[in-house]
């Protein structure tokens, strides 16, 4: 079954600011270059709570509708850390492991995914926090391993 996804971004009061389609099953756009995520990244230079939300659960992902879809900057610096602003918590992404086929699974869509997964512990576990992308850790922020480097267990 295809499984259609919103990257959907909310402000600090669980408020819809925008949406934004990037594909459908996780294996598609999950990767670390792919442009859309990386759209996705650059909206993230100040904090905002992020859920990428399937279409299966349904509630926010039909809610997103109700507001514009985002537009994605296509310039501008992504990164190399996830910040967790509410677990205080960061991933590097430049320690994300390749696969079989050189690509890198990318933390974001994982991490924030809705519903959570019942094949791996860390999907879902930063879902509708407060997410921001930097080239800085902050003081007190605690480093998260971000081991999956696989996502046909997702399908």
């Amino acid at each position: 079954m295809r499984q259609f996804y919103r990257a959907v971004l909310l402000d600090d009061d669980h408020r819809l600011i925008g949406y934004v389609e990037p594909g459908t099953q996780l294996d598609e756009h999950a990767w670390i270059g792919n442009h859309t995520v990386q759209g996705v990244e650059r909206l993230l230079c100040a904090p905002a709570r992020v859920a990428w939300a399937p279409r299966y659960i349904g509630e926010l992902y039909d809610a997103a509708a109700s507001v514009a879809p985002l537009v994605l900057p296509e310039h501008g610096c992504t990164g190399r850390y996830l910040l967790n602003h509410d677990q205080l918590g960061y991933v590097d992404k430049a320690a994300v492991r390749e696969n079989a086929c050189r690509h890198r699974v990318h933390p974001l869509p994982i991490l924030t995914a809705e519903g959570g997964f019942a094949l791996h512990a860390l999907a879902g576990a930063w879902a509708r926090d407060r997410i921001s992308v930097g080239d800085n850790v902050p003081t007190g922020f605690e480093l998260w391993k971000f081991d999956v480097a696989e996502l046909n267990q997702f399908q």
